[in-house]
């Protein structure tokens, strides 16, 4: 077994040294002073098992007792500048008092550094996870694939709780922090535009989104307007929609300056948009100058099960919209952790789910409670499955 030495002023910044050199799963072997120094010895090659777990255990212990060193160390320096209090000197205790203060941000950087350290580590034994280690909750949801960088952010909702306490917590903030709580507030939109890329379903979410604005309120009746280049002969699913719902339909042909469409017709619109990406921008960037950015929702169409890479893409290409996220094909693949952390990564909201080719009663609005109940749903399936 290869092993290294990292020689340092003190644990953390040897311990630093550590993971820039072997990585985060790097494993202690031990410690010891030189002198004013600190040494500590490491590795990231095993014979054997065995050895490995003992490693993988001493190193948990060497961080815990870090930490609780700097933590006694931190109490040790408030006891003494209270005592200090005492002194005459005005002078010496502005001093004693700036150098202490200097030490204990110091401490408390140190401190933070370790535990960050440690959260972001695999902590285990040979029965499982350790609920000791203060890092359960965040491993266990990184293997149900939520991100670490997610995991991280949301961990004062959870912070100190057992593994269901603490996924339940888990779960609620994360779907505060991505469902659009306000879903509703879209049906009062005077133009809507469904984008996404080729075979995501954009024509059957228009359907479905005009059925729920008219389940809200009867006296409802947008207009289905399909949005086209060129208006040429196909196969046209949103004309069956509209007289399925006994709504208007029209074909618009994008013009130079798109002048006409707040013309086409009145009232709210609900807007297939079936053009390359460049058009697609010019189109929706001119109606909101034109009507006014407030009075426009953009909502992007997603397959269930996409992946992250054409998450975001997609996001990316019209994030200067601020699109709400709908994901369809639910009935068809599961919809993942991994995906909704691309969308609390970016910073988008979860405004739809749908599951159906019915188009009555098939759109679910992402509330957060809805999200959060679907979510732990899937968790108890796959833990089922372990």
């Amino acid at each position: 077994m290869t092993t290294y030495k990292f020689l340092a002023s003190d644990s953390a910044s040897a311990m630093e040294e550590v993971v820039k050199k072997l990585g985060p799963d790097a494993l202690i072997i031990s410690t010891s002073k030189r002198g004013n120094k600190v040494e500590i010895e490491a590795t990231n090659n095993f014979s054997d098992e065995k050895k490995r777990k003992d490693i993988q255990g001493n190193f948990s212990d060497v961080l815990h007792s870090k930490i609780d060193f700097l933590r006694e160390k931190q109490r040790n320096r408030i006891y003494s500048r209270e005592t200090n209090e005492f002194d005459t000197s005005d002078s010496r205790n502005g001093s004693i008092n700036q150098n202490q203060s200097s030490e204990m941000v110091k401490v408390r950087e140190q401190i933070k550094h370790l535990e960050n350290m440690l959260s972001g580590m695999v902590i285990t034994d040979e029965k499982g996870l350790n609920e000791k280690t203060g890092s359960a909750v965040s491993l266990k949801l990184r293997q149900l694939e939520f991100t670490p960088e997610i995991v991280s952010s949301l961990k004062p909702a959870f912070d100190g709780l057992t593994i269901d306490r603490g996924r339940v917590a888990f779960l609620k903030a994360f779907a505060n922090k991505i469902a659009c709580d306000e879903s509703k507030d879209i049906f009062k939109s005077h133009v809507i535009f469904i984008i996404g890329p080729s075979g995501s379903g954009k024509t059957t979410l228009s359907a479905k989104l005009a059925a729920r604005m008219m389940e809200e309120d009867k006296q409802m009746k947008p207009t289905l307007v399909s949005a086209v280049s060129e208006l040429a002969s196909r196969r046209d699913d949103l004309a069956y929609y509209s007289k399925l719902l006994n709504i208007p339909k029209l074909n618009y042909k994008i013009d130079e300056n798109c002048t006409s469409f707040s013309s086409i017709c009145s009232g709210q619109k609900i807007v297939d948009v079936s053009l390359i990406e460049e058009e697609s921008k010019y189109f929706i960037q001119n109606v909101r100058d034109q009507i006014g950015a407030t009075k426009v929702t953009t909502v992007l169409c997603l397959p269930s099960g996409s992946s992250r890479n054409l998450l975001n893409s997609q996001i990316n290409k019209y994030k200067d919209f601020k699109p709400i996220i709908a994901f369809t094909k639910a009935d068809e693949c599961q919809l993942f952790p991994r995906e909704l952390c691309v969308l609390a990564n970016k910073n988008v909201k979860m405004g739809f789910i749908t599951g159906s080719k019915t188009i009555l009663g098939s759109l679910a609005l992402s509330e957060p409670d809805v999200l959060a109940r679907h979510l732990d749903s899937y968790i108890n399936d796959e833990l089922s499955d372990e």
